[in-house]
């Protein structure tokens, strides 16, 4: 355990990760900005995007997973990819330490930040949506202390299942070791999981079962990779 703290932190220094706080501030704003467009051409409507807080924080969570999913996918391409591309990953599998360890501290860093970079941001746009509406009230219903706890508890469950499933493109990228293919099957993933058939009411996203089922596949590509170092990737 202390070894893979220890290449935790190491691959973080080595890849200066605190830029990527920067890069995640700047899509957290750049979300902010979406929603509040969103907000205002469609004043109004019949179906307004933010008429009730289900709806509302449907959307929040939408947008917020599939822009850090992506942000995972360039995280794998930099941080196991590039490596492999680039044939320092051999230089560090000659270091005296268990192979699959090295790999698993670069994926732990990819799932830990996907998942508290959506966490946070959906409890942050979440609570500025609550507080915004205290000032113009456009969403008539109020949220009891019982339905935040239910609403966290969804929070907790989408930014879990959307980490682990944030690791599915590993397996197409390292097919060839492909940059492309990792960036390209993100997206794809992405338009898949943030998808909506006849609105807000029936998506993927009040499936549960679907982002468990994904969030499981991920986990398992990534033990797969692991396993898989002992033989084909290393050769």
């Amino acid at each position: 355990m202390k070894t893979l703290l220890k290449l935790i932190r190491l691959e973080m220094r080595k890849h200066r990760f605190a830029r990527n706080f920067a890069g995640a501030g700047i899509a957290s704003i750049a979300i902010l900005l979406f929603l509040i467009m969103i907000g205002f051409m469609d004043v109004g409507a019949e179906d307004y995007a933010y008429a009730d807080y289900q709806t509302a924080f449907i959307i929040i969570d939408t947008f917020v997973r599939a822009t850090f999913i992506i942000f995972a996918g360039a995280l794998l391409s930099k941080l196991v990819i590039s490596e492999y591309r680039n044939k320092t990953m051999n230089v560090m599998f000659t270091y005296p330490i268990q192979r699959h360890k090295i790999i698993a501290a670069k994926l732990i860093i990819v799932f830990g930040f996907t998942f508290v970079m959506i966490m946070v941001t959906d409890l942050l746009m979440g609570s500025l949506l609550l507080i915004v509406n205290q000032f113009y009230s456009f969403i008539p219903e109020s949220l009891s202390n019982r339905d935040m706890l239910g609403l966290l508890v969804k929070y907790s469950i989408s930014s879990l299942s959307a980490a682990c499933m944030a690791l599915i493109p590993l397996f197409f990228g390292m097919r060839k070791h492909s940059v492309t293919a990792t960036m390209v099957s993100s997206i794809l993933l992405v338009s898949i999981v943030c998808s909506g058939f006849n609105g807000s009411e029936v998506s993927i996203h009040s499936l549960i079962i679907i982002p468990l089922t994904l969030g499981a596949i991920g986990i398992w590509i990534a033990s797969m990779s692991m396993v898989r170092l002992e033989t084909k990737d290393v050769n």
